[in-house]
C-alpha cells in the first residue's frame, strides 16, 4: 500500500506519516545497538524533555538496560540531538488468548458427514477428513 498516495496532499497526513517513519528508523537504531538477546524484549517509546524512554517487557530486560544504558549513551545520542539520558520503564506484554472453536455442528451435519464419509471409497483421504471431522465435533 503507498501511503504517500494515500495520503494526498494533506501535509498534515503527510507529517504524521513521516514522523512515523522517524520513530520506527529511531527503534530500529536503538534496537541494533542492543544485545541480541533483548532486541524483541523492548521497544523505543519517545525522547521526552530530552530522555529516550525505553519500554522493556519485564523486569529483567529492563534490569539489563538500565545497566547497559550509560555506556550505550553517547552513541545513541549520535541518533537523535534531544537524547540526554535514557529511561527504562517496565510494560508487560499481554499474553495472548487461548484460541477456542466456537463451531457447533449440529447432530444432522454431523451424520450426514459420516454418511459422506462411507459412501467417498473412491476418494479415501476425503473419506477420511469427513470422519475426523465428525469424531472431533461429536464428542461435545
Amino acid at each position: 500500500m503507498d501511503l504517500n498516495r494515500l495520503c494526498g496532499r494533506d501535509v498534515h497526513l503527510l507529517a504524521l506519516l513521516e514522523r512515523s517513519r522517524q520513530w520506527r528508523r529511531l527503534d530500529a537504531q536503538v534496537r541494533q545497538m542492543m544485545p541480541a538477546n533483548l532486541r524483541a524484549h523492548f521497544q523505543t517509546a519517545c525522547v521526552e524533555n530530552g530522555v529516550l524512554v525505553l519500554l522493556a517487557d519485564n523486569n529483567m530486560v529492563s534490569s539489563r538496560l538500565r545497566m547497559i544504558a550509560p555506556s550505550l549513551l553517547p552513541r545513541l545520542q549520535t541518533l537523535h540531538s534531544d537524547i540526554g539520558s535514557v529511561r527504562v520503564k517496565v510494560l508487560p506484554k499481554t499474553p495472548p488468548t487461548p484460541r477456542t472453536n466456537g463451531l457447533k455442528l449440529s447432530a444432522a451435519a454431523l451424520e450426514s458427514f459420516r454418511h459422506c464419509a462411507g459412501r467417498l471409497q473412491h476418494h479415501p483421504d476425503l473419506a477420511q477428513a469427513l470422519q475426523r471431522l465428525a469424531e472431533k465435533h461429536g464428542k461435545d
